[in-house]
């Protein structure tokens, strides 16, 4: 795009300035008169098609980072078991408090981020962690984790 608007701006300067010598024919003016013109009108459609294709390229760019390459959002049920309580840790044996994650489980023979628990299965406290002082919630109704079409959320309506 750039060579080309310097190539336009050498064009214009050859309509300003470029005089052909006295005693040329008349034939030869019009040809060359008619090739500055041809050349400044393609000249000038390139560069107006490239500055389009920038702005499209950049909107298709900003889609794709937007809507097609995003990344997973977890269902409210993933989320909901990889929550633990502060409570459940009160009921594991002390050698499980103590423990490294990463190196027991290299030692159990398992691969870290199976989502398995690492310790024995006597180990672990209940599946449903207790909550003895009702400070936590399910995200059921919270407006933001609860799964809509398209046109019912709020920034949807908002944007229209």
């Amino acid at each position: 795009m750039i060579v080309n608007a310097l190539q336009l701006g050498f064009t214009i300067a050859l309509f300003a300035e470029g005089r052909l010598e006295p005693g040329t024919p008349e034939w030869l003016l019009w040809l060359y008169t008619n090739s500055l013109a041809g050349a400044f009108m393609l000249l000038l459609m390139s560069v107006w098609f490239a500055m389009h294709a920038s702005v499209v390229a950049t909107c298709h760019c900003a889609r794709l980072l937007t809507q097609f390459v995003r990344l997973p959002v977890p269902s409210w049920e993933q989320l909901e078991s990889t929550r633990t309580y502060g409570s459940a840790f009160e009921g594991v044996p002390a050698a499980s408090m103590m423990r490294v994650p990463l190196l027991q489980t290299i030692a159990e023979g398992q691969h870290a981020g199976t989502g398995g628990q690492s310790g024995h299965a006597g180990e672990c406290a209940s599946k449903a962690a207790a909550d003895p002082w009702g400070l936590e919630r399910r995200g059921d109704q919270i407006y933001e984790l609860q799964r809509r079409a398209l046109p019912d959320n709020r920034h949807t309506r908002l944007v229209r």
